[in-house]
């Protein structure tokens, strides 16, 4: 599975984050936050991953998991994320 930090590596690769905060309108210090805490909200993942033409449905599962880290369900999907691949 992938983390939104990945999500969030992506778009700085297509712009800076103060160019992303303009786009969302939102302020710098929300992606600053963000970064710092390792995690987008659900909202923001959403919102970068159609940006990128990503799946936003998909990134938005992603950070609502990673918002819950110690939740049962996070660790089963993380350690089967490779066997789901392979299908």
């Amino acid at each position: 599975m992938h983390s939104t930090m990945d999500l969030y590596a992506k778009a700085l690769a297509v712009q800076h984050a103060a160019a992303w905060a303009r786009d969302m309108n939102i302020t710098p210090a929300a992606l600053s936050i963000a970064k710092r805490q390792k995690r987008l909200s659900p909202v923001l993942a959403g919102n970068i991953a159609m940006k990128l033409g990503e799946n936003p449905e998909h990134w938005i599962a992603v950070a609502a998991l990673e918002a819950e880290p110690e939740s049962e369900l996070l660790a089963r999907l993380k350690a089967n994320a490779n066997s789901w691949r392979k299908r």
